[in-house]
């Protein structure tokens, strides 16, 4: 049985966090006026709310407290939500787990705390926090799933928001759990070298787990009709402290969050909902307002709402646009005016959208479960593995994002980039080992998983440059440098053994590595943060070699492992992108080719007799130009190129190896090759 969710890529949310402290607030809620504006978005699904982080229901509750407003006369939202269904619209009920301000205020023992007992809302923060392993709460959550059960009976799927931590929380459920499941005392010292601390960091991935299974469980007894999807936001907006992982993802019908980057992280995250999602199409949400929510009364240029509409539909995901409320419960019906015009861009393409898999020749793995710097910083997994798919969008690579419960079969992609890992209690690393021995080529930078060092290059990590320094860092610029070997100019271009790569922060040394080094670690003159001893009072040059390898190249099986001891894919810097980027092209054998700016992305699709080729422009410029783009594609004959808006053929040359044509673009080109 088709499910509603199958080929709806126009979907909406009006936020609705209003509080009832002033019998104005939502006085004006109209359930016409608010379909209207539905209507004249052209929206296929919206998304409704039946409770909200103030934990006011907008339906009659006995288990919390009904909004006032909804106590007057006729409930007005269960007649939006009739007219949605008669409009032949699928609705989707909104309900905030966690964030909830009614049940804390009835309930203070049920908040999350720091370890001195003080509350997120101690520190200015206007949520309340309820914790998920607080028994009472889970209660409390079943049984207004048994409202929402009884009150709406026609709505075809529930949207769970806010299944993460906003806090380390030591409250006395979870310093009971933590002893029960370890036989040890609660940590309450951030310490990522404290083996405790860690067991305590990985609890909390699970805990968050297994209160969303707690949920879709009892859920799908009483609402058996319903899908059921739990905001993902957080494993790409959030770091170790959200504890959000695949495990969430896996309690949803299909993937979705809200996301608020610029038009490269929305790509990152794109890639990854579609590699993780259960059910296509994706679901990306972010706001009509230009920046965040918080400033709800200004709307992006409307080209840039476009680009980012395009963009998922180039990944063939549904957009979510989310607005808000005004506190008296109007809208402006101006902004879905725009939303309308944008998605009138979109609906050409839509039949395209269900078709085919996603090509790419390089995977670049997103760890869930290691989103921490042992220093504090913010180069780890994430970040690199972000900054390593955007090196390559701006090389014209296909690319994908695969993850923990997504490595099994890696054979499909040329090269894996593996960026920035950490030691943490997570098996699915090792995989890597198997698709390298089965010819797979794997990039790996940093420190990295100490039992893939070993594994490949018989190393260990020993430390770090200045790794012992008592001093405080002031020092800005370089710390350490890569120096190149003699013959290693095709991958450091203009850097060399006087002129050495320079290094904002301190790289790891080690030891006992097997391999053909490249490139090894080069010192400054003294500590960089010593006041006293240096050799130029504005920096730190390079001066002192050592043996340390800093690049190492190496066959294994029938594969070939690389190792880089700087986190090239994080640097934004030109020279950077060149050298990642150089690597990587040095390894694969290029299917698709286009001649375009750095900004204009390459996104394929293939099935069997045609391939989907998208072309997004992701730095949005309201002057933008036609550009002609000239594409190489390595394939069979092909019957017809046509352009996916129209269908205008687009004249081609075809040697009986290489297609190549040319077509013009501004901001979005989705074309089709037919075999």
């Amino acid at each position: 049985m088709k499910k509603w969710y199958e080929g709806i890529y126009r979907r909406q949310l009006t936020d609705m966090h209003i509080n009832d402290t002033d019998e104005r607030f939502l006085s004006k809620f109209c359930a016409d006026e608010y379909y209207d504006c539905l209507v004249r978005a052209k929206i296929q699904s919206p998304m409704i709310y039946l409770q909200s982080h103030t934990g006011l229901c907008n339906y009659p509750t006995e288990t919390a407290r009904t909004h006032k407003h909804f106590l007057k006369g006729e409930n007005e939202l269960k007649r939006l939500i009739a007219k949605c269904k008669a409009g032949g619209m699928s609705v989707v009920g909104y309900y905030s787990l966690v964030f909830n301000n009614c049940a804390i205020e009835a309930h203070p023992e049920w908040e999350m705390k720091y370890p001195d007992g003080t509350t997120w809302r101690d520190y200015g923060q206007r949520y309340g926090l309820c914790c998920p392993n607080n028994a009472d709460y889970r209660e409390f959550v079943k049984a207004q799933i048994d409202e929402l059960a009884r009150e709406f009976k026609n709505i075809d799927g529930l949207f769970f928001d806010m299944p993460y931590w906003e806090v380390a929380c030591h409250c006395d459920s979870c310093r009971e759990r933590f002893l029960k499941e370890t036989g040890m005392k609660l940590p309450e010292k951030l310490d990522w070298s404290d083996p405790v601390w860690r067991k305590f960091a990985r609890a909390r991935q699970d805990w968050m787990v297994d209160f969303v299974r707690f949920v879709k469980n009892y859920t799908a007894k009483v609402m058996p009709w319903v899908t059921i999807e739990f905001n993902y936001a957080a494993v790409i907006g959030c770091d170790w402290l959200g504890g959000s992982t695949e495990g969430i993802n896996a309690e949803s019908e299909f993937t979705g969050g809200d996301l608020y980057g610029d038009l490269y992280s929305h790509s990152f995250a794109c890639k990854y909902y579609y590699g993780v999602t259960k059910n296509q199409p994706f679901e990306y949400m972010t706001c009509r307002c230009d920046r965040t929510l918080r400033e709800h009364t200004i709307t992006k240029p409307q080209g840039k709402l476009e680009c980012e509409i395009l963009l998922t539909a180039a990944h063939h995901g549904a957009s979510l646009i989310i607005d808000a409320i005004d506190p008296i419960g109007t809208l402006d019906s101006r902004v879905y005016d725009r939303v309308g015009a944008a998605f009138e861009r979109q609906i050409p393409y839509e039949p395209y959208m269900d078709k085919g898999k996603m090509y790419a020749e390089v995977a670049v793995y997103f760890d869930s479960r290691t989103m921490f710097s042992e220093d504090g910083g913010d180069r780890y997994n994430k970040t690199c593995a972000i900054g390593a798919v955007r090196r390559l969008v701006e090389r014209h690579i296909p690319v994908s994002v695969v993850s923990n419960g997504s490595l099994d079969d890696l054979s499909k992609y040329q090269m894996v980039i593996a960026p920035s890992l950490r030691d943490f209690e997570n098996d699915e690393p090792l995989k890597l080992v198997d698709y390298v021995k089965r010819g797979g080529t794997l990039y790996l930078s940093g420190a990295s998983d100490s039992r893939l060092m070993n594994a490949f290059f018989d190393a260990r990590v020993v430390g770090k440059t200045y790794g012992d320094t008592k001093r405080r860092p002031v020092q800005q610029g370089a710390r350490v440098y890569i120096s190149p070997d003699a013959g290693a100019e095709d991958i450091f271009g203009e850097f060399n053994s006087s002129y050495p790569l320079p290094l904002t922060y301190y790289l790891p040394l080690v030891e006992g590595m097997t391999g053909d080094i490249k490139a090894t670690v080069t010192l400054p003159y003294a500590e960089p943060d010593d006041n006293e001893h240096f050799a130029s009072i504005h920096s730190c040059p390079p001066w002192q070699s050592t043996e340390f390898p800093a690049y190492v190249e190496r066959n294994f099986g029938q594969g070939r492992v690389i190792w880089c001891a700087a986190e090239l894919e994080y640097d934004d810097r030109h020279a950077f992108g060149d050298i990642f980027g150089g690597i990587v092209l040095s390894h694969v054998n290029r299917k698709y080719e286009i001649t375009a700016s750095p900004s204009i992305e390459l996104v394929v699709f293939e099935s069997e007799g045609e391939s989907l080729i998208s072309l997004c422009d992701l730095t949005y410029d309201e002057y933008k130009r036609s550009l002609d783009i000239p594409i190489k594609v390595k394939c069979q004959r092909p019957s017809a190129v046509r352009d996916c808006l129209d269908g205008t053929p687009i004249p081609f040359d075809y040697d009986g190896e290489v297609l190549e044509f040319t077509t013009p673009m501004s901001d979005f080109k989705m074309l089709r090759i037919v075999y």
